[in-house]
């Protein structure tokens, strides 16, 4: 599974931040739409940038793989909680645009002062811990089925 030489990390970074980045948008826009955080969100990221990292690393999965993708699971986690915060403080104020708050310093600051208070619920661990299981695990078991498919596929070749 593990390849000593040769492994590209560059691709997967991609992938995962993408993923990331879409995960954090749909976290936001399903909190925006229910006016809930949905914590079953955070798992999904950590599923999205695992598949991410694994389809653009042409699923060749090492361990660094792994990492990117609960790296970026867990940026996605905060994007997603940053956006929503962005959100209703633009409907609290009304007159500000989500546009305007999102690359605003004064925002930025704040939600860095506050940070520990989103993730400060019993609840949000276990969804994040749980995020980082998924984002761990999916590369591997991607990487499992992979090679499986290939043996398989090679013990049905024609033999000469």
């Amino acid at each position: 599974m593990e390849e000593k030489q040769g492994v590209k990390i560059g691709l997967p970074i991609i992938g995962g931040l993408i993923a990331a980045i879409l995960g954090g948008i749909v976290w936001a826009a399903i909190a925006a739409m229910t006016e809930y955080e949905v914590g079953l969100i955070a798992i999904l990221i950590g599923a999205l940038t695992g598949y991410a990292v694994v389809l653009f690393s042409n699923k060749r999965i090492a361990t660094v793989h792994k990492i990117i993708a609960v790296l970026f699971a867990l940026v996605g986690i905060l994007l997603g909680k940053y956006l929503t915060v962005v959100y209703f403080t633009s409907e609290l104020f009304g007159d500000v645009s989500v546009m305007e708050l999102v690359f605003d310093s004064e925002m930025i600051s704040a939600f860095a002062e506050t940070f520990q208070d989103y993730f400060s619920q019993p609840i949000d661990l276990l969804f994040i811990v749980l995020a980082i299981v998924s984002a761990w695990r999916i590369p591997g078991r991607m990487a499992r089925t992979s090679l499986a498919t290939d043996a398989s596929a090679s013990d049905h070749a024609p033999r000469a």
